[in-house]
């Protein structure tokens, strides 16, 4: 121990740096740790008070929020919930520090390793850059100022070597600390046990409460039709009987102008065989009409025939008769001038 604590009190900045953040991170880690585990604990003692007494009140929004949320949802869906996403999506947003301290001691572990190996290395750069430049400085000197130089270089170059096995001294056990600790107190043990106990208290306890509401509003709901039932059987009775009664009495109207109508169309029908027999009557005397017109237009055809072959013969005989004219005509001017010349003759001799 006494060895240890010479070699710590003989490093230099940096790795007292790298120990004092290897230190920070260690004891941020147990704390974050104890911190979220106890926060998942009171979460699900508060859930488990909470169920006993069989009410919604927690003193946690989270929790009055993810209850609130479910039962938004489940009056909503007509089908099944996903709880367990309701779960996680509530707990992601509402918890999201948790989350973040969780995976900060998750990863603290390797930090710290990291940390470690970063001092092993300016541990042993420094080592060597030492063992080098002892080397290179007592190449042309006295072996016995050699020796008293060389002394002082490894005695140097032990002290980088102290550094870094130092530093990964102090980086691996704090990192194999955190892992015991977090395999004690498990925070994702605790998680997914707040989770489980979530789903548990909303689909046994919550759904149940909600089936009772809805099954007491669905009951409200049946009196309520039924007293409506009551009220309108009585109101359609009413409606119905001075339904009929108006029914009844436009009936017997109606029957009556039936009965009017009928009547009067048998008086019609009658009148109307009488003008059928009239008609029948008068169509016999026009077919017989029809056939004595038949008969005269004949009959004039054939007169109009022979009027028209008479006056084809009128007008030739006419003809005729013209011709014989204008040779009577023409004789007549002959015989003038015959008798004329005749006249001209004589009174020239005498």
């Amino acid at each position: 121990m006494e060895i240890l604590t010479k070699s710590i009190s003989n490093l230099g900045y940096i790795a007292y740096s790298i120990i004092c953040l290897i230190a920070i991170i260690f004891v941020v880690s147990f704390i974050t740790m104890v911190f979220v585990r106890g926060k998942y604990k009171g979460l699900q003692n508060e859930l488990s008070s909470a169920a006993e007494r069989k009410d919604a009140r927690f003193r946690s929004h989270v929790l009055s929020d993810i209850v609130e949320d479910y039962k938004t949802i489940s009056l909503a869906s007509k089908g099944e919930i996903n709880t367990q996403a309701i779960v996680e999506k509530n707990l992601s947003i509402k918890l999201r520090g948790l989350g973040l301290g969780e995976r900060f001691v998750k990863n603290s572990v390797s930090l710290m390793v990291v940390l470690g190996l970063l001092g092993t290395f300016y541990g042993l750069t420094m080592s060597v850059g030492r063992l080098v430049e002892l080397l290179s400085t007592s190449g042309n000197s006295d072996i016995l100022v050699s020796m008293d130089s060389v002394v002082t270089g490894l005695i140097s170059s032990v002290r980088g070597m102290a550094v870094a096995f130092s530093t990964s001294l102090a980086g691996v056990g704090g990192s194999i600390v955190i892992t015991v600790l977090g395999i004690v107190i498990n925070i994702e043990e605790s998680r997914q046990s707040l989770m489980v106990q979530l789903e548990d208290y909303l689909d046994n306890t919550v759904e149940q409460e909600l089936l009772q509401k809805k099954e007491s509003e669905l009951s409200r709901i049946s009196r309520v039709i039924e007293s409506s039932f009551d009220g309108f059987s009585s109101r359609v009775e009413d409606i119905l009987r001075s339904t009929v009664l108006d029914f009844s009495d436009k009936l017997a109207a109606a029957s009556s102008n039936i009965e009017n109508s009928a009547r009067c169309l048998d008086e019609t029908i009658i009148k109307f065989e009488k003008a059928l027999s009239v008609f029948s009557s008068n169509t016999r005397d026009f077919s017989e009409f029809n056939h004595n017109l038949r008969g005269n237009i004949e009959r004039m055809d054939v007169s109009f025939i022979n009027l028209r072959e008479s006056i084809a013969e009128t007008s030739k005989n006419i003809a005729s008769n013209q011709e014989a004219m204008n040779s009577f005509s023409a004789a007549v001017q002959q015989a003038a001038a015959v008798i004329g010349s005749e006249k001209g003759t004589g009174s020239g001799g005498r």
